[in-house]
């Protein structure tokens, strides 16, 4: 079973993979992904060095994701351009790591790839599943602030950039709050792993 874990901004995505990977779920992460993809000299860097031009980069040729996020974040246009090229990039290797995973003598039950706008660029159609990390928006916004250091205008663009809460909610096959402590949280974590264990089975 390949489950899409999602979330809002800020919303505790990386947690929840983190509890899921030491609870021994095989978890992919776009984000991550998607840093190797960029890296110099990868065809995607230089696709990108051709669409964005040299400010978009650093003086060592690595991608200035910061001035990039900046861009991307006010321009629709920008983003879905940005998207064009590395998203097929970031898939492809996506389908690499479920291939080899599923090739292992005790291929695992459940793999969780983890995409930060998969309602937003409609990606469900690739997975069995999805689950929905959700935050209060107050939460979202003060850990942005706190974590990332954006301004208020940074924080209002970046949330601006995704789906409403209810529109993904309603596409989510499971929504897991993250509401209160860490430990609760893991509680969640653990019986959302049963209920997909279920599912799959």
């Amino acid at each position: 079973m390949i489950v899409g874990l999602t979330g809002g901004i800020a919303s505790g995505k990386s947690l929840v993979s983190a509890y899921l990977r030491e609870l021994g779920i095989p978890v992919i992460d776009t984000d991550e992904i998607a840093r190797q993809v960029v890296a110099p000299g990868q065809p995607a860097w230089h696709s990108l060095s051709a669409a964005f031009g040299p400010d978009y980069f650093l003086p060592d040729g690595t991608l200035d994701r910061a001035a990039l996020a900046r861009l991307v974040f006010a321009q629709a246009d920008a983003r879905r351009h940005l998207e064009s090229i590395t998203h097929p990039a970031i898939y492809d290797e996506v389908d690499r790591q479920i291939a080899e995973w599923r090739r292992r003598p005790h291929p695992p039950a459940l793999i969780v790839v983890v995409v930060p706008l998969l309602f937003e660029t409609a990606a469900e159609a690739r997975f069995d599943a999805t689950v929905l990390v959700t935050a209060s928006l107050a939460a979202q916004r003060a850990r942005l602030r706190r974590d990332r250091g954006l301004s208020r205008a940074e924080v209002d663009a970046r949330i601006a950039a995704q789906l409403p809460l209810a529109d993904k909610v309603a596409r989510a096959t499971f929504v897991l709050e993250n509401r209160g402590s860490q430990a609760l949280l893991r509680r969640r974590v653990r019986a959302l792993l049963r209920q997909l264990m279920s599912v799959g089975r």
